[in-house]
């Protein structure tokens, strides 16, 4: 008998490429599934550290040119929550926590005024200050200790920052 030898795959052949084609394209999926998860994370500190920077910085420039009000305190033992200073244009300015919110008040114009945004919860806020006693010879100085997160609802996309700075006055008072 002769049998002619047809060209092309057999059966079992085609499953296992099939199989391998599916194990091939299940890896590239999940590396594409976490590079995506990773992007939104570091969008999400992104955003939080735009926000945080902006109030961060419009405290610093009222602080450096202000009389603080509010009392040296024994850090890191007992921060306080709230800064009182005097400022030489806006007079007394607060800032303080209120739930998520970070708010600058002038109590004597009425004012006031929410510092992050909506998409930023500030969730501790403390203040240590120094060199504001009378007979100090240091230079009177805030350090302002935040813990910030962008309250997503979701465990993985939920980030939270702690950040620190410390801001010191232009002029030693005398």
């Amino acid at each position: 008998m002769n049998i002619k030898r047809q060209a092309g795959f057999t059966l079992i052949e085609m499953i296992v490429v099939i199989a391998l084609s599916a194990g091939v394209f299940g890896v590239a999926a999940g590396v594409f599934v976490q590079a995506i998860k990773m992007q939104r994370r570091a969008f999400f500190i992104q955003k939080v550290q735009e926000n945080v920077g902006f109030a961060l910085e419009s405290m610093a420039k009222e602080i450096r040119v202000s009389t603080i009000a509010t009392s040296n305190t024994n850090c890191p033992n007992s921060p306080v929550q709230s800064l009182s200073i005097n400022h030489p244009v806006n007079d007394s300015i607060d800032y303080f926590l209120s739930g998520t919110d970070l708010h600058r008040r002038l109590p004597g114009a009425g004012i006031d005024t929410i510092l992050n945004s909506a998409g930023t919860q500030v969730n501790k806020m403390d203040f240590c200050i120094s060199g504001n006693s009378a007979g100090s010879d240091t230079q009177p100085r805030v350090t302002i200790l935040l813990t910030v997160s962008n309250g997503h609802p979701d465990p993985d996309q939920n980030i939270s920052v702690d950040i620190q700075t410390t801001v010191s006055q232009r002029l030693l008072n005398n």
